[in-house]
């Protein structure tokens, strides 16, 4: 258990506090054990230090009444800095998914001295934007591969297979 704003979070380390760093962020109520042990393992023995941990009102972390949490999704950004704390680590390579990949966005914006690097599993921009996707360039569209489509949020993709054979193109898919 680290005590982390007050309160007490779960968190389980693997590998040597020697190697880099790297954060995991789960999801909101889903448990650090979404983080698999044998993939946190992996890691370590690829020369990572890996923490994951339960998010408030989630595996063994500090519970609220029900309907009533007593933290906002800030206090969830801040729980991730205040872990590195507890484990004396300056800056981490941070991975989130779902919503954890958008309070690692959010400790990214918030505190990009932390963040080593970042990689996004599963989740959306955590600030809105007006920015639309660029248009195909001619080359790509051309080529088959992977083609952005003017039309906003929609990407058609198609690609070779293994022994050279053409996928017919996916379907326009609104992402």
């Amino acid at each position: 258990m680290i005590e982390a704003n007050g309160v007490e979070l779960c968190t389980e380390p693997f590998g040597d506090p020697a190697d880099p760093p790297v954060l995991l962020i789960m999801g909101i109520g889903a448990s650090m054990l979404w983080w698999d042990e044998g993939f946190c393992g992996l890691l370590a023995d690829g020369g990572r230090y890996v923490i994951r941990y339960d998010h408030r009102d989630v595996g063994r972390s500090i519970t609220y009444e029900p309907g009533r949490p007593e933290y906002t999704g800030s206090d969830l950004v801040a729980d991730a800095a205040a872990i590195l704390d507890g484990y004396g680590i300056p800056a981490a390579h941070v991975v989130g998914v779902s919503a954890g990949g958008a309070f690692a966005q959010l400790l990214t914006l918030e505190h990009p001295e932390r963040v080593l690097s970042l990689a996004l599993i599963s989740t959306s921009p955590a600030v809105s934007t007006d920015r639309a996707l660029p248009a195909p360039t001619e080359a790509g569209a051309r080529s088959g591969e992977h083609t952005i489509s003017p039309r906003r949020g929609t990407t058609t993709c198609s690609g070779r297979g293994r022994r050279g054979s053409r996928f017919p193109p996916w379907p326009s898919r609104r992402w």
